[in-house]
């Protein structure tokens, strides 16, 4: 970490300390702390509307992979496989989509 994060996070384990609660031992209890103080309250609505609404476009199928996978990450979605394929292929180019034997 560099920077204000880096002085973030120092603030935050000696006021953790300070107030004898334990140690943050774990990145996704720092990524929680850092989602909270960094990002806005809207971020994770605004990524559920992004991967709802994702469809290829003018992206290349590899691009469109690349940028499901990079949203499906980002959520942190647990959804089902059947879910997951079915909000894949509504977004690629349906001349593709008629080819995806489900």
């Amino acid at each position: 970490m560099k920077g204000y994060v880096s002085l973030w996070y120092e603030h935050l384990r000696k006021n953790r300390v300070r107030e004898a609660k334990s140690k943050i031992k774990t990145w996704s209890k720092i990524n929680k702390y850092m989602d909270k103080k960094f990002l806005p309250s809207s971020y994770k609505q605004e990524l559920y509307l992004k991967i709802i609404s994702l469809g290829q476009e003018n992206l290349k199928v590899k691009e469109y992979i690349r940028e499901f996978k990079q949203l499906q990450m980002r959520v942190s979605l647990n959804e089902e496989l059947e879910l997951k394929i079915f909000r894949f292929v509504k977004g690629i180019y349906v001349s593709i989509a008629n080819k995806v034997d489900l």
